[in-house]
């Protein structure tokens, strides 16, 4: 019986070496690549719903920086040096690294969460996650507020933001305001049937 046994687990492992040997290269990578993945699925998956949301922050913010080009495009035709407004490769390669970045943030505090704060509980993932997105919510509002159009009805609340959220307009889009950009404007305005009025403390008035 246990010369049988010998020779039966004899005949595995001599298997098991001639399977082993036959397996190439970049089998053996494919391997060890899908077993690092599959552990890294497994270890941060508590984190992927973070990922997600911050995504979809930096996703929206890149669209809400398309529409203030739009509006720079209508109110400045003059002094923009791009012909039209457009998503262009350029811009939408400048998000691949902002998303990057944010990934590497919430995995590092998902680090800290669980191999650092061991005895107690500290959930860094979501500050994190909190920062990154309120980080990604003031550049929108910056981005909504930026370049406001008069004849924009549904703009009233971005319009009293730009008094004190930076103005993008100038910094982004590659264009020269002059004077006008360094003018703080106190507006009041009134909506009515027909038009907008719109007061100004300052010689710059618009209709």
């Amino acid at each position: 019986m246990i010369t049988k046994f010998l020779i039966a687990v004899n005949i595995s492992v001599s298997s098991l070496f001639q399977a082993v040997a036959n397996v190439t290269l970049t089998e053996w990578i494919c391997l060890a690549v899908g077993g690092a993945f599959g552990w890294f699925v497994g270890e941060f998956a508590p984190a992927f719903p973070l990922i997600i949301i911050a995504t979809l922050f930096v996703l929206y913010d890149a669209w809400s920086a398309y529409e203030l080009d739009k509006r720079v495009h209508i109110r400045y035709p003059d002094r923009v040096k791009r012909e039209q407004a457009k998503f262009v490769s350029y811009k939408f390669r400048s998000v691949i690294p902002t998303l990057i970045e944010r990934f590497i943030i919430i995995i590092l505090a998902y680090c800290v969460q669980r191999w650092i704060f061991v005895d107690i509980y500290v959930p860094m993932s979501y500050i994190a996650a909190g920062v990154v997105c309120a980080e990604q919510l003031l550049s929108i509002a910056e981005n909504k507020a930026s370049c406001r159009l008069p004849s924009d009805k549904h703009g009233r609340l971005w319009n009293m933001l730009a008094r004190v959220l930076i103005d993008k307009t100038e910094r982004h889009f590659d264009i020269d305001l002059g004077p006008e950009a360094h003018k703080r404007h106190t507006h009041r305005q009134t909506y009515n049937d027909s038009d907008i009025v719109t007061e100004c403390n300052d010689d710059v008035c618009e209709r």
